[in-house]
């Protein structure tokens, strides 16, 4: 009987060199108030009454401190824990940084060694254990991002006369895929003492690396013909059979020519529509003919999506847009049309203030048989599970059966670096918490995701 396996079915790994992040900040610039850029003309107004108030403010709070020196202390432990808040927030960042300046090899290297952490093993010799169980394998599901895309300077714009290089360097996609699957053989193929053992604790020569790591290729449409998108599925789906052993017989296999890639090397796609990406574009026949192309394809073939969830991330669009393509109704007219789609609407919220994506999201879950949610970079602290629990209490049995086997676990590794402070801590986390029961845990980390990704095979 093959031993249980762990999966993270929703991590990255990528590295600076493919990021787009002037693209990322220019959006951010464009969808300030227009009265605030620098060669506006009223701004001047409301900064200089902003400015007045915190001056006012900050003497108000001299003088009380003085005249009331009880004050002081309340004061002064203000002053603390938001420069605590500022230096752990500084600190989560930089620890963020650190990893992405790695090698794609090496962080897989790293998270490993990780997961040895003296202070908390969770892997130990014999495996994985997580929420008193022992996985003997572990299965990373890496999502890759095309952050290739096209409108990155809106045409017509005029340039800022305080900008000269706003042109945002291209990322072709190709450049990843390469050094993702390089990342994959090199941590195949490194001695488990090698790298990173500085931190951790050396391993014994020989010992086995522990992962199988099965990326899933980014794609964006709007990046590509028609054609172009039919090459694409044909060069990397075109046997595809959905089971693990062929995808198992792939693992490490890249010789430096993506030429040669084929079939079992992708186990899946991933979509990202707060990069322009539209699921459903109607009115658009060339782009719904695209989209129409992947869905019929995936469906068909069993192929699994996995598409951000949420207005947050990595946004390169205006607000307008962003809640036109991020909108759950998109997937409801996707899977009217493809009910046999297998989807991961990830990144699953539970608090009040998205009540509206949760339950639209739900729907989608009860009603098709192979819509699924993660709960990565959602699952940061106890208070997210404690939630989910409540949900799961509250809906109807039937319901609540449902939703327990689509939940997959995934952590958003390195993104939820922002939030947590290791990838260690975040599984952690879903190892320890008392509101879940073993055979939940058991669920959303390792029966689920398996059937997610190959069918229960």
């Amino acid at each position: 009987m093959e031993e249980r396996t762990f999966f993270d079915i929703h991590l990255h790994a990528f590295d600076l060199s493919h990021l787009s992040l002037s693209a990322f900040v220019g959006r951010v610039l464009r969808d300030l108030p227009k009265g605030l850029w620098l060669d506006g003309g009223w701004w001047r107004v409301p900064l200089l009454v902003l400015g007045s108030l915190l001056l006012f403010s900050l003497g108000l709070v001299l003088i009380l401190t003085y005249v009331f020196p009880p004050l002081r202390l309340r004061v002064f432990a203000l002053a603390r824990g938001l420069t605590g808040g500022l230096k752990r927030l500084a600190g989560r960042m930089l620890n963020l940084l650190y990893v992405l300046e790695n090698d794609i090899g090496s962080m897989f290297l790293l998270v490993e060694n990780c997961l040895r952490d003296p202070e908390a093993p969770l892997l130990r010799t014999d495996g994985l254990h997580v929420g008193g169980e022992r996985y003997g394998k572990v299965v990373l599901t890496p999502l890759m991002m095309d952050f290739g895309y096209k409108d990155k300077t809106p045409p017509g714009r005029k340039p800022k006369r305080w900008l000269r290089y706003d042109v945002p360097a291209e990322r072709p996609i190709v450049d990843q895929v390469e050094d993702l699957f390089r990342g994959i053989r090199e941590y195949l193929e490194t001695e488990s003492n090698a790298k990173v053992a500085q931190r951790y604790p050396a391993l014994r020569p020989g010992t086995p690396r522990v992962f199988e790591i099965y990326p899933f290729l980014g794609l964006n449409p709007a990046n590509y013909t028609k054609e172009g998108i039919e090459g694409l599925l044909a060069k990397y789906f075109g046997a595809h059979t959905g089971r693990r052993e062929d995808f198992r017989g792939r693992l490490g296999e890249f010789d430096g020519e993506i030429e040669h890639m084929g079939s079992h090397f992708f186990a899946g796609i991933k979509l990202y529509p707060p990069l322009g990406f539209d699921p459903w574009p109607e009115g658009d026949h060339e782009a719904m003919a695209k989209v129409k192309l992947l869905y019929g394809t995936c469906s068909e073939k069993g192929i699994p999506l996995t598409t951000h969830g949420g207005g947050g991330g990595f946004v390169v669009v205006d607000r307008k847009r962003l809640a036109q393509v991020t909108d759950v109704g998109k997937w409801a007219r996707v899977l009217a049309a493809y009910p046999d789609l297998t989807l991961n609407l990830a990144h699953f919220p539970t608090g009040r203030r998205e009540r509206k994506r949760r339950e639209r999201t739900l729907e989608l879950v009860v009603k098709y048989d192979n819509v699924y949610i993660d709960i990565s970079c959602r699952a940061t602290s106890e208070k997210y599970y404690r939630e989910l629990r409540r949900l799961l209490d509250r809906l109807p049995r039937a319901d609540a059966e449902k939703l327990k086997s689509r939940i997959l676990f995934g952590t958003d590794f390195a993104v939820n670096l922002m939030w947590v402070d290791s990838y260690n801590r975040y599984v952690g986390l879903f190892s320890e918490t008392q509101v879940l029961t073993s055979e939940e845990k058991r669920a959303f980390c390792s029966q689920n995701p398996e059937q997610f990704l190959f069918g229960g095979q």
